[in-house]
């Protein structure tokens, strides 16, 4: 759900990019403001695309062990050291918490982590929005109209198209 906002603001984007790109690559644009909002633009759109690959790549959580491993491993190793079995149980519990504990901030640091990498990527992504709308105010009042002209078939033509078209029913 999240990585969708981020994706349809860079698909709005993506629509007139290469165009842009090319504007100012190719000078066809040559105002200084147009190159100015040009390269902020592009830098916004990469510092959010970091944040971005940042979020989507995996990383290791943190998972507890397997019951087993406390009631054997552990209750063994307590064993040689004390006695009564009481301590021995509330040691196994200390143990089990313990972990259970550092699996929890470890799994709350990624998500926080995760959560500050989606919203600095959304952020930026929205902040090149800006430069990109001054851009492509550029872009559209510098296009060249490339009109077509049109030919008009003479009617005469028609009208004997149609009249063939009549003697062959």
């Amino acid at each position: 759900e999240r990585l969708t906002h981020i994706i349809l603001v860079y698909s709005g984007i993506s629509i007139f990019l290469i165009p842009l790109i090319q504007d100012g690559a190719l000078y066809k644009i040559k105002y200084v403001f147009f190159t100015f909002a040009l390269f902020v633009f592009l830098l916004l759109l990469l510092v959010s695309l970091i944040f971005t690959i940042r979020l989507i790549l995996p990383v290791q959580i943190a998972y507890l062990s397997e019951p087993r491993k406390y009631y054997k491993e552990y209750r063994l190793e307590y064993e040689k050291y004390y006695q009564d079995q009481d301590q021995i149980k509330n040691l196994l519990k200390a143990s089990y918490i313990k972990e259970l504990q550092i699996a929890l901030e470890t799994n709350q640091l990624l998500f926080r982590r995760k959560g500050a990498f989606y919203y600095n990527a959304l952020v930026y992504g929205l902040l090149s929005i800006i430069p990109f709308l001054i851009c492509l105010g550029f872009h559209v009042s510098f296009q060249e109209d490339k009109i077509q002209k049109v030919h008009i078939v003479k009617t005469e033509i028609n009208r004997n198209f149609n009249m063939s078209d009549l003697k062959l029913i």
